[in-house]
């Protein structure tokens, strides 16, 4: 049984034939994911303005275009908003910010940490960290270099996030989130409780993992509950859920042991599959994934589920002949056709 997981809202923005844009949201605090820049109009003002982090995989239009968006919804805020991004992200980001005008009043405190993550064998490996914020009236960042060990790139107490590169026609990353275990808010519990999400889910929480007395009170929505009762009606004990990410990539030798490690055991692998067998010249001159290699590697890492994502326009209308594909090879495979 897969474990349980603690985000309360797993949305594939576009589904599997628009910009490849995934949203993972947890409750009661403004600690939002999001991979991929991508078109990103389905999600509202708010759902933006709640991100702790966003995960560029690429520069390709269709990945990068909902930056905008992004900046805009959170510009009011005083928060970090982190950013992760291959070679030359600094520049394209700042670049971007840069082409407007603002006004910069007082209560605009949004500071944009933008990490490039520069793959490498031993020392070569490095992150590369630069910081624009409307307290400076976003004036160029002073970049600093540090190393990147090991394949996580972001993490905090309840969550990290690894990249691996892999095989693209411009420098492309491929992102999984993976959930420290321990006790987790439940989103079934808390979408059948009685109370509303809130900022109460994060204190609650806290208290839970510090090992706070039972007896101890909180007052939410005008009553008074004990953390044991909110641990047994809205938290779980989980080892965590882990989420894959891949888009654009050729299925190489050079890339598929990484894919294969950072996908290993996901709950869910939402990952690239452009073309169907009958197109392999055009995948590898475009190194993209063939719908079959997609569920070759959902099979290699024993993910519970396979999402196909990034479907190639010239299947409108004929998306079964790629589900019919990977699922020949890995069973559990779905998409999200939007009309």
């Amino acid at each position: 049984m897969a474990p349980a997981r603690a985000f309360s809202a797993v949305q594939l923005v576009n589904g599997s034939t628009g910009d490849p844009v995934l949203y993972l949201d947890y409750p009661g605090s403004d600690n939002a994911l999001l991979f991929d820049g991508g078109e990103n109009c389905a999600l509202t003002k708010d759902q933006l303005a709640d991100l702790e982090a966003v995960f560029i995989t690429h520069h390709h239009v269709d990945h990068f275009i909902g930056l905008d968006r992004i900046v805009r919804a959170n510009l009011d805020h005083d928060k970090t908003l982190h950013l992760f991004g291959p070679v030359d992200t600094i520049r394209k980001v700042y670049d971007r910010v840069k082409s407007y005008e603002y006004p910069f009043f007082p209560y605009m405190k949004l500071a944009i940490r933008i990490h490039e993550l520069i793959p490498g064998t031993g020392a070569g490996r490095v992150m590369r960290v630069g910081e624009i914020s409307c307290a400076n009236k976003f004036a160029p960042p002073d970049v600093r270099e540090l190393p990147w060990p090991g394949r996580v790139c972001y993490e905090n107490e309840f969550l990290s996030v690894e990249a691996v590169p892999v095989d693209h026609t411009v420098p492309c990353l491929a992102y999984a989130m993976a959930e420290r275990p321990g006790v987790h808010p439940d989103p079934d519990k808390l979408a059948k409780g009685l109370l509303r999400s809130g900022a109460w889910v994060q204190e609650a929480l806290r208290l839970l993992r510090e090992g706070a007395p039972p007896e101890t009170t909180l007052d939410i929505q005008g009553g008074r509950f004990s953390l044991a009762a909110l641990g047994e009606q809205y938290f779980t004990e989980s080892a965590g859920a882990r989420v894959a990410y891949v888009t654009d990539t050729f299925w190489s030798e050079a890339v598929r042991p990484d894919l294969v490690k950072l996908a290993k055991g996901a709950w869910r692998l939402y990952c690239d599959s452009f073309y169907a067998k009958a197109q392999a010249k055009e995948a590898a001159k475009h190194r993209h994934m063939l719908a079959p290699q997609t569920a070759e590697l959902a099979k290699l890492a024993k993910v519970e589920q396979l999402v196909l994502i990034h479907f190639s326009t010239r299947y409108a209308g004929k998306h079964e002949i790629l589900l019919e594909e990977a699922g020949a090879v890995f069973p559990r495979v779905t998409a999200e056709i939007k009309n």
